[in-house]
C-alpha cells in the first residue's frame, strides 16, 4: 500500500514544477474548483491527484504537506474516504449513467466535512452526453466541491469542459527516470528500450510483461523481420503460424504492428548512420539490423518504413490484423526485391 511520503515523492519526482505550483496554490487557499490534468500515460497525473486529496483532507498538514498519519490520510491511501470519489471508464467509455451517479454525490454535502473531491480518470472517454451532463456542475460549482479530470488527450475532451477548467499540462518523463522505474520493476534491459519505444507508461509496460507476453511478441516480430530482411516469402506464413498466436486482442494486434514499425525504423536509422544505442530500440538485434541495413538501398528501407507506418490506418478501416500483416509482408518483400 502506498503512503503519503511515497505519494509526495512520486508527484515531486515526476512533475516537480507542477507539484510546487499546486502546493503554493493550496497553502494560499486559492485552489480552483476544476482542473484538467493533461499528459501522457505514466506522467504522474494520478500521483498529483492523490497528493491533492491528501493535502485537501489532512487534519494536520505540516509545511504545506499532508502528515500521512491522520485518519483522513489513512482512509484516502486505502481508497476508503467517503468524500473522495473516483470515476473511470466502464469498458471503452464513461457513460452518462456514471456521471449521473457522480451528480447525485455532487448534490450531497461532505459526509464528514464541508469538502468533496471528484477524480475522473480518462476524461477523454466521456461520451458527449456524459460530458454535457457534467458541464453544468462545472459551470455552477457548489462550495467545497473540487473536480480533477485526468486525460492523455486534451483535444478529445469537450471544448466546453476544457474552457471551464484550469488546464495543467504534464510533460513526458525524462528517459532516465523511466529507465530507473523499469529497473525497479525488474523489466529486463533488452526489453526496456523496446517498450519505451511504444509508451512512456511503466504501468502499461508491466501489464505487457504479464505471462511473458512482451518477450514473446518481440521474439515473434524479430523472426518475421529476419525473414522479411531476406525477402523470404516465409514471412507471409509466419504471420499465421507465429504472430497471430501473440496478437490475441485488438490492443495487442496494434502493439505488434507498432513493434514491426519500430524495428524497421531502427533499420532505417542505422542505414542513415546512427550507431548510438540510445537512439535505437532493438539493441539486442543490432548485428542483424546492421546486416540488413547494409544489404539494401536507403530508398528501399525508407519505403519499407513508410509501409509499416501505414498499417495502423488499415486497422482503423476494420481490415483484420491477419490481412494487414500479410499484406505488409508481401509489400515489404516486393520493395526489397526491386
Amino acid at each position: 500500500m502506498a503512503n503519503a511520503t511515497q505519494s509526495k515523492w512520486q508527484a515531486e519526482r515526476l512533475q516537480p514544477a507542477i507539484s510546487q505550483r499546486l502546493k503554493k496554490t493550496m497553502v494560499q487557499g486559492e485552489l480552483a474548483h476544476a482542473y484538467l490534468f493533461a499528459g501522457p500515460s505514466g506522467s504522474g497525473k494520478k500521483a498529483l491527484a492523490q497528493w491533492m486529496a491528501l493535502r485537501l483532507f489532512c487534519e494536520q498538514p505540516q509545511a504545506g504537506e499532508p502528515d500521512g498519519t491522520c485518519s483522513e490520510c489513512q482512509r484516502i491511501l486505502s481508497g476508503n474516504h467517503p468524500d473522495v470519489v473516483t470515476a473511470a471508464p466502464e469498458g471503452r467509455q464513461i457513460k452518462v449513467d456514471t456521471i449521473r451517479r457522480l451528480k447525485a454525490e455532487f448534490t450531497k454535502s461532505g459526509v464528514e466535512g464541508s469538502q468533496k473531491l471528484f477524480i475522473i480518470e480518462d476524461a477523454e472517454k466521456m461520451t458527449t452526453s456524459a460530458a454535457n451532463s457534467l458541464l453544468k456542475f462545472i459551470e455552477e460549482p457548489l462550495p467545497g466541491i473540487y473536480i480533477l479530470l485526468l486525460t492523455t488527450n486534451k483535444s478529445a475532451v469537450l471544448p466546453t469542459i476544457r474552457s471551464r477548467t484550469q488546464i495543467i499540462e504534464l510533460q513526458p518523463l525524462p528517459k532516465k527516470i523511466l529507465q530507473e522505474m523499469l529497473d525497479q520493476a525488474e523489466i529486463p534491459v533488452g526489453l526496456q528500450s523496446i517498450a519505451l519505444g511504444l509508451t512512456d507508461s511503466t504501468a502499461r509496460i508491466k501489464e505487457w510483461m504479464e505471462d511473458d507476453w512482451l518477450n514473446q511478441a518481440v521474439q515473434a516480430v524479430v523472426q518475421w523481420y529476419k525473414e522479411c530482411g531476406r525477402a523470404d516469402l516465409v514471412a507471409f506464413v509466419t504471420v499465421q503460424t507465429t504472430l497471430l498466436k501473440v496478437a490475441g486482442d485488438r490492443e495487442k494486434q496494434g502493439l505488434i504492428l507498432d513493434l514491426m514499425a519500430l524495428i524497421w525504423r531502427d533499420t532505417l536509422m542505422v542505414a542513415n548512420g546512427a550507431d548510438e544505442i540510445d537512439d535505437l530500440h532493438f539493441n539486442d538485434q543490432l548485428t542483424m539490423i546492421k546486416e540488413i541495413a547494409q544489404h539494401y538501398r536507403l530508398d528501399q528501407l525508407l519505403k519499407v518504413s513508410e509501409l509499416t507506418l501505414e498499417t495502423r490506418h488499415l486497422m482503423d478501416q476494420n481490415i483484420s490484423f491477419q490481412n494487414t500483416a500479410e499484406q505488409l509482408s508481401l509489400r515489404i518483400i516486393n520493395v526489397l526485391q526491386r
